[in-house]
């Protein structure tokens, strides 16, 4: 008999658990087995020489392994990085293994393990005042719908409100599971627009669509005028650049309104932020800036479960830093909030590609959605729903399945 040989995806538990229920293995074999082919990989920075040794001789113990710098060995460097790779299943049994061992290995194996919690943690679903946003569902659309006449894509498309609303609506025909309206522009460069006047522009367009989309509508500002008066009108989600921080008072409208938020990272103002942006870790930073400000808002009393959190492609980031988010996105999954990702027509995917009109950057923003996908985003913001949400519904009857957390 001439036996078949065939390669499988690697790391791909989808595509194993397909072929080994075909196969007629039991359901607790399929789940053991595709169980398996999941390792965690941990960067682990400012290790010790003696604890890089200890760690790579106890992974090794496990049958599992860990990459320390070639000179560890011999006492060098005074501290460096170390990779882990281990099966998933034995996480216990390695923060046991750290538990008894000096140079703070024990704390070691305890972050590791509430890190790996708050990955697999993430809720899936967030209550709203009139929804629910589900993120069973797979990776969800969020419509851009801009007020303005300067936005750097569709300024000045949707002043008048029947035509906004127009659009809210054909978003949602679409696919749009949020529609996210702002009525300033957050553009490199842009001057900041005044409450009264960010009023002017989205209120009339929340009145209208108030009680009659049948998606939750999310306001796009960093100023708690803006916001108080989008809650008045329905508005369930506050989506602001600044992270909550440029309005003392926007925290507490959110509070108060039981609204979900949206907390972005940004390098300085929108005026300011592409000038001459700098990270010497650019995921690194980002993280702990997040660690910092999601510890803060919660304290403030803020429920951890009303929480998305964005990197901000594009605000404050130089080309190498907005592709090392995105090709590292899953990392932001280790907070424990789910993650929204905004590269729709920015300036980065220009510069590779060399469109200035960014109407024309759909097929390179296509790229960076996959990478996205791949990676776990909840929440997709866009400007091209459909052809996004077709791109979306290929990328998942190829996958098999929503495997989104």
């Amino acid at each position: 008999m001439k036996y078949s040989l065939r390669l499988l995806p690697s790391g791909d538990t989808v595509t194993l658990r397909k072929h080994l229920m075909a196969s007629g293995v039991d359901v607790e074999g399929v789940k053991i087995i595709s169980q398996k082919s999941q390792n965690w990989v941990i960067q682990i920075d400012n290790v010790s020489p003696p604890a890089a040794n200890i760690i790579k001789q106890q992974l090794l113990s496990l049958g599992q392994d860990a990459a320390v710098h070639k000179d560890v060995i011999s006492g060098k460097p005074e501290s460096s990085t170390v990779y882990i790779i281990f099966d998933r299943r034995k996480l216990l049994i390695l923060k046991n293994k750290f538990a008894s061992q000096p140079f703070g290995l024990k704390e070691l194996g305890e972050e590791i393990s509430n890190l790996t919690s708050s990955y697999m943690n993430i809720p899936r679903q967030i209550q709203l005042r009139d929804h629910v946003i589900d993120f069973t569902k797979g990776p969800l659309l969020s419509g851009i719908l801009n007020i303005t006449p300067d936005s750097f894509s569709d300024g000045g498309l949707y002043i008048d409100s029947g035509r906004a609303c127009e659009r809210a609506f054909e978003m949602v025909e679409e696919g749009a599971s949020i529609i996210d309206i702002g009525g300033e522009s957050s553009r490199p460069g842009a001057k900041n627009t005044g409450p009264e006047e960010e009023i002017r522009r989205v209120e009339p367009v929340l009145k209208k669509l108030s009680g009659k989309l049948p998606v939750p509508i999310s306001i796009d500002t960093r100023k708690s005028e803006v916001a108080c008066m989008a809650a008045d009108n329905g508005v369930e989600i506050i989506n602001d650049i600044s992270g909550f921080t440029y309005d003392s008072k926007m925290l507490d409208v959110a509070i108060k309104t039981g609204a979900a938020v949206i907390i972005m990272h940004m390098q300085g103002t929108p005026e300011t932020m592409q000038n001459d942006p700098h990270y010497a870790d650019p995921i690194t930073e980002i993280i702990k800036w997040f660690e910092k400000r999601t510890d803060e808002i919660t304290k403030r009393g803020m429920s951890k479960n009303k929480i998305i959190i964005d990197p901000g492609i594009g605000f404050g980031k130089r080309l190498k830093d907005n592709l090392d988010i995105i090709r590292e996105l899953s990392a932001f999954k280790g907070l424990g909030f789910p993650v929204l990702i905004g590269y729709s027509r920015k300036s980065f995917i220009g510069l590779l590609t060399g469109h200035e009109d960014p109407s024309k950057r759909l097929y390179g923003g296509f790229a960076a959605l996959s990478i996205s996908l791949q990676q776990g985003a909840h929440i997709i913001r866009v400007h091209d729903v459909k052809k996004t949400n077709d791109f979306i519904k290929v990328w998942n009857a190829i996958k098999g399945e929503i495997n989104n957390q």
